[in-house]
Protein backbone atom coordinates (compact mmCIF):
# COMPACT_ATOMS: atom_id res chain seq x y z
CA UNK A 1 0.00 0.00 0.00
CA UNK A 2 1.20 3.80 -0.07
CA UNK A 3 2.59 5.17 2.90
CA UNK A 4 1.78 8.71 4.00
CA UNK A 5 4.53 10.35 3.10
CA UNK A 6 3.90 9.37 -0.94
CA UNK A 7 0.41 11.22 -1.07
CA UNK A 8 1.14 14.70 -2.89
CA UNK A 9 -0.61 16.77 -0.61
CA UNK A 10 0.30 20.12 -2.80
CA UNK A 11 -2.37 22.11 -4.18
CA UNK A 12 -2.47 22.29 -7.61
CA UNK A 13 -1.67 25.53 -9.69
CA UNK A 14 -4.80 27.11 -10.66
CA UNK A 15 -3.34 29.45 -12.75
CA UNK A 16 -2.62 27.15 -15.25
CA UNK A 17 -6.42 26.52 -15.67
CA UNK A 18 -6.34 22.57 -16.34
CA UNK A 19 -4.87 19.78 -14.36
CA UNK A 20 -0.70 19.71 -15.55
CA UNK A 21 0.85 16.45 -13.42
CA UNK A 22 -2.32 14.04 -14.67
CA UNK A 23 -1.50 12.84 -18.43
CA UNK A 24 1.19 14.91 -20.76
CA UNK A 25 -0.43 16.36 -23.98
CA UNK A 26 3.09 15.53 -26.01
CA UNK A 27 2.45 11.77 -25.20
CA UNK A 28 -1.29 11.80 -26.54
CA UNK A 29 0.03 13.60 -29.16
CA UNK A 30 2.66 11.31 -30.17
CA UNK A 31 0.02 8.25 -29.68
CA UNK A 32 -2.04 9.71 -32.13
CA UNK A 33 0.01 10.51 -34.89
CA UNK A 34 1.81 7.28 -34.83
CA UNK A 35 -1.54 5.38 -35.03
CA UNK A 36 -2.53 7.75 -38.42
CA UNK A 37 0.69 6.80 -39.63
CA UNK A 38 0.59 2.61 -38.67
CA UNK A 39 -3.03 3.08 -40.35
CA UNK A 40 -1.48 4.54 -43.40
CA UNK A 41 1.25 1.91 -43.71
CA UNK A 42 -1.46 -0.60 -43.55
CA UNK A 43 -3.46 0.50 -46.05
CA UNK A 44 -0.21 1.04 -48.08
CA UNK A 45 0.81 -2.60 -47.62
CA UNK A 46 -2.78 -4.46 -48.01
CA UNK A 47 -3.39 -2.49 -51.47
CA UNK A 48 0.14 -3.80 -52.31
CA UNK A 49 -0.49 -6.79 -51.50
CA UNK A 50 -3.71 -7.10 -53.39
CA UNK A 51 -2.24 -5.73 -56.60
CA UNK A 52 -0.06 -8.32 -56.51
CA UNK A 53 -2.40 -11.60 -55.69
CA UNK A 54 -4.47 -10.11 -58.56
CA UNK A 55 -1.15 -10.48 -61.25
CA UNK A 56 -0.63 -14.03 -59.92
CA UNK A 57 -4.46 -14.51 -60.33
CA UNK A 58 -4.32 -13.58 -63.82
CA UNK A 59 -1.19 -15.17 -64.50
CA UNK A 60 -2.15 -18.69 -62.72
CA UNK A 61 -5.78 -18.80 -64.62
CA UNK A 62 -5.70 -17.38 -67.68
CA UNK A 63 -9.24 -16.36 -69.61
CA UNK A 64 -10.88 -19.56 -70.57
CA UNK A 65 -11.93 -17.76 -73.65
CA UNK A 66 -9.75 -15.91 -75.00
CA UNK A 67 -11.48 -14.73 -78.06
CA UNK A 68 -14.60 -13.62 -76.51
CA UNK A 69 -15.28 -9.73 -75.91
CA UNK A 70 -14.22 -7.74 -73.34
CA UNK A 71 -15.74 -4.55 -72.71
CA UNK A 72 -19.72 -3.70 -72.08
CA UNK A 73 -22.04 -5.55 -73.18
CA UNK A 74 -24.34 -5.47 -76.20
CA UNK A 75 -28.08 -4.50 -75.63
CA UNK A 76 -30.04 -6.99 -75.42
CA UNK A 77 -33.04 -7.14 -78.37
CA UNK A 78 -36.11 -5.61 -78.55
CA UNK A 79 -38.73 -4.82 -76.41
CA UNK A 80 -36.44 -3.94 -73.52
CA UNK A 81 -37.56 -2.98 -70.12
CA UNK A 82 -37.94 1.11 -69.22
CA UNK A 83 -35.31 3.04 -67.60
CA UNK A 84 -37.57 6.16 -67.22
CA UNK A 85 -41.13 4.69 -66.76
CA UNK A 86 -42.64 7.99 -65.53
CA UNK A 87 -41.33 10.20 -68.28
CA UNK A 88 -42.14 7.65 -70.81
CA UNK A 89 -45.83 7.61 -69.30
CA UNK A 90 -45.62 11.09 -69.87
CA UNK A 91 -44.62 11.29 -73.06
CA UNK A 92 -47.35 8.85 -74.48
CA UNK A 93 -50.17 10.58 -72.83
CA UNK A 94 -49.00 13.79 -73.95
CA UNK A 95 -48.74 12.10 -77.47
CA UNK A 96 -52.32 10.54 -76.97
CA UNK A 97 -53.49 14.53 -76.07
CA UNK A 98 -52.43 15.67 -78.79
CA UNK A 99 -53.97 13.28 -81.73
CA UNK A 100 -57.15 13.65 -79.35
CA UNK A 101 -56.82 17.34 -79.21
CA UNK A 102 -56.46 17.91 -83.27
CA UNK A 103 -57.62 17.13 -86.78
CA UNK A 104 -55.86 14.74 -88.66
CA UNK A 105 -56.01 12.18 -91.73
CA UNK A 106 -56.49 8.51 -90.53
CA UNK A 107 -56.71 6.83 -93.84
CA UNK A 108 -56.53 10.26 -96.48
CA UNK A 109 -56.97 7.50 -99.54
CA UNK A 110 -60.28 6.93 -98.18
CA UNK A 111 -61.12 10.08 -96.93
CA UNK A 112 -61.29 9.38 -93.02
CA UNK A 113 -60.48 12.03 -90.76
CA UNK A 114 -59.63 12.24 -87.13
CA UNK A 115 -61.55 15.30 -85.28
CA UNK A 116 -60.46 16.62 -81.21
CA UNK A 117 -62.62 14.68 -78.45
CA UNK A 118 -64.96 17.61 -78.08
CA UNK A 119 -65.63 18.70 -81.49
CA UNK A 120 -66.80 14.56 -81.66
CA UNK A 121 -68.86 14.74 -78.58
CA UNK A 122 -70.75 17.67 -79.16
CA UNK A 123 -71.48 16.17 -82.99
CA UNK A 124 -72.68 13.29 -80.93
CA UNK A 125 -75.02 15.39 -78.79
CA UNK A 126 -76.27 17.36 -81.08
CA UNK A 127 -77.24 14.85 -83.94
CA UNK A 128 -77.63 11.17 -82.21
CA UNK A 129 -75.76 8.27 -82.83
CA UNK A 130 -76.00 6.33 -85.54
CA UNK A 131 -78.95 3.10 -85.68
CA UNK A 132 -79.46 0.22 -88.14
CA UNK A 133 -82.65 1.14 -90.50
CA UNK A 134 -85.47 -1.28 -89.98
CA UNK A 135 -83.93 -2.38 -87.08
CA UNK A 136 -86.40 -2.59 -83.80
CA UNK A 137 -85.77 -1.89 -80.21
CA UNK A 138 -84.94 -4.57 -77.89
CA UNK A 139 -87.99 -5.89 -75.93
CA UNK A 140 -86.91 -9.24 -74.22
CA UNK A 141 -90.27 -11.18 -74.33
CA UNK A 142 -89.80 -13.40 -70.92
CA UNK A 143 -89.34 -11.23 -68.46
CA UNK A 144 -88.01 -13.21 -64.73
CA UNK A 145 -90.61 -13.22 -61.89
CA UNK A 146 -87.62 -13.65 -59.42
CA UNK A 147 -84.59 -12.41 -59.30
CA UNK A 148 -83.16 -15.70 -58.20
CA UNK A 149 -80.86 -16.80 -60.76
CA UNK A 150 -82.98 -20.10 -60.63
CA UNK A 151 -81.55 -21.55 -57.26
CA UNK A 152 -83.47 -23.42 -54.89
CA UNK A 153 -82.78 -23.91 -51.63
CA UNK A 154 -81.89 -27.46 -50.22
CA UNK A 155 -82.96 -28.58 -47.00
CA UNK A 156 -79.62 -28.62 -44.66
CA UNK A 157 -79.57 -32.40 -44.30
CA UNK A 158 -80.70 -32.38 -40.56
Amino acid sequence: MHDRDDIDETPPDVTRGHEARDISTRVVATFGLSLFIGGLVVVAAVALLYQQFTRQAERAYPREYPLARVGPAELPPEPRLQTHPRWDLQQMRAEEDRVLESYGWVDAQRGIVRIPIERAMALVAEQGLPARAGAAPYTPEIFPDKSDSGRTPQPSGR
